[in-house]
């Protein structure tokens, strides 16, 4: 009989180490892509039940912005009129905020007209995505020149965050001895 060195027998360890240790090097890669994928759906899902929430008051919003114009089509002033009533709206699901915007006293010009195109309100509500985040959405109430014009703008409409961020400053980076 012959005898061996073992380099055989080291080499099969050896193999059986490296082969072991990329295995659960890739099982905590697969683990961490699992959470991260995970989080996203979340993520994505909360994003897309809040537009649906905010779609659904947009519509309520539209439905009342149309009858404060035809409730108001036969006033005296009916921008004055519309706009008052514009920020009577009140929609169940969200806390609205209304702010008056009136252009055209500020740029001096008075006539009817111009008053007509040149005021407006501001209209905004939040939709809560998570406990950090909140679909923010902010509507231009406008007068309508004609019948087939839009009751109003949607001016913004972005995911905000509530969280505080407080960056780390823990580390020197520099040193200047």
């Amino acid at each position: 009989m012959k005898r061996t060195t073992g380099i055989s027998l080291m080499l099969l360890i050896f193999l059986s180490l490296c082969l072991i240790t990329f295995s659960l090097l890739s099982l905590s890669g697969a683990t961490a892509d699992e959470k991260l994928s995970q989080k996203t759906a979340d993520r994505t899902t909360a994003y897309y039940e809040a537009v649906t929430q905010a779609n659904q008051i947009l519509s309520e919003i539209d439905t009342q912005l149309a009858a404060a114009l035809k409730e108001t089509a036969d006033a005296e002033n009916p921008a004055e009129a519309y706009l008052a009533a514009c920020a009577e709206i009140t929609v169940s699901e969200a806390e609205l905020t209304w702010t008056y915007e009136d252009r055209a006293s500020e740029s001096g010009n008075t006539d009817t007209d111009s008053y007509l195109l040149a005021s407006s309100g501001i209209l905004s509500y939040d939709v809560t995505m998570a406990d950090d985040q909140h679909l923010h959405v902010t509507l231009s109430i406008c007068w309508p020149e004609e019948s087939t014009d839009s009751l109003y703008q949607i001016t913004c409409w972005k995911v905000v965050s509530t969280q505080d961020w407080t960056p780390d400053t823990s580390q020197n980076l520099y040193r200047s001895d």
